[in-house]
């Protein structure tokens, strides 16, 4: 017995007992999360599966089945508000991603160094969502907003635009206000994944004769991938979410060009009190996120040995 105690590693009973002890700790905790999100999820699903509506003041639940996720292959609707949703997160992805990558290359450059950058830069995406898409309601209003006067006085245009009333060119609109206010944080990722770059890479790299743009093609490029594929999946899923925009700014308008998946879920739970079918709305965007939270979770762990 002896030897065999002189065998285990010096602290394995202390770690044993604290890996006994740790869970009492977290059982508050865990508690609490089950019932703020375990407890709504699971009542959503079954939501789902029931033709919910309102009689006399009260939800009476039907259980249907996979009905509601029946009718989502042939409506209209969902079609359009998806192919909106797939433009919306594929245009905004593209532009946060660029446009923080070249933020950060910039305020990553010595004479750009001055915290006082980083803080102007932080100051859109530390706004207030409904507060941002009040200010730009303002700015893109067609008689009174910034944005056609500047555009007045330099010539660009002859006469008010309606900014957000054409369909698609309202969809262009609140994008490019959701990339203006997503691209800080963005930069900032990619700043901190720059900073983490040993300079001895370029060093080496300016006496083997390499040029700018092959340095940042064959040290910063693959040093990033991490980087990239993170906030490439971050803002997958808050684009996914995207609706106070859409809702201070168009109300889904004009002609419903504006109507993206998580509005549509809204739309139909709460304005045509259809609740079963806005459950079910609603799962599949959770699925989409969920999926791509797991992804983000492996990124960032990958699981890979570690020193004791």
């Amino acid at each position: 017995m002896a030897e065999a105690t002189r065998a285990l590693p010096l602290g394995t009973g202390h770690r044993t007992r604290h890996a006994r002890v740790a869970p009492l700790f977290l059982a508050p905790a865990l508690i609490v999360l089950a019932l703020l999100l375990a407890y709504p999820v699971l009542y959503s699903i079954w939501l789902s599966l029931t033709d919910a509506s309102l009689s006399a003041g009260q939800l009476d639940t039907p259980f249907s089945g996979l009905d509601n996720y029946q009718r989502l292959i042939g409506d209209k609707s969902v079609l359009a508000a998806l192919l909106n949703t797939l433009y919306f997160t594929v245009v905004e992805v593209i532009g946060v991603v660029v446009l923080g990558l070249l933020t950060a290359l910039l305020l990553n450059h010595p004479m750009a160094r001055w915290s006082g950058f980083r803080v102007f830069l932080l100051l859109p995406w530390a706004i207030a969502p409904v507060a941002n898409a009040v200010l730009w309601k303002w700015i893109y209003h067609s008689n009174y907003g910034i944005l056609n006067s500047l555009l007045l006085q330099l010539g660009l245009i002859d006469h008010n635009v309606t900014w957000l009333g054409d369909p698609f060119r309202a969809l262009n609109m609140v994008l490019l206000v959701d990339i203006w206010k997503s691209t800080p944080f963005i930069a900032i990722l990619f700043l901190a994944a720059l900073q983490n770059i040993p300079k001895t890479l370029y060093r080496a790299a300016r006496v083997d004769g390499a040029s700018t743009f092959e340095a940042f093609r064959f040290i910063t490029l693959p040093s990033l991938n991490t980087a990239i594929a993170i906030a490439v999946i971050l803002q997958t899923i808050w684009s996914l979410r995207v609706f106070d925009l859409i809702f201070v700014l168009t109300k889904g308008g004009p002609a419903d060009g504006t109507v993206v998946m998580n509005f549509l879920a809204y739309r139909v739970t709460f304005n045509f009190l259809k609740f079963g079918y806005g459950a079910a709305l609603a799962n599949i965007i959770f699925l989409a996120s969920l999926l791509l939270s797991i992804i983000y979770v492996r990124l960032m762990n990958p699981g890979a040995p570690r020193g004791r």
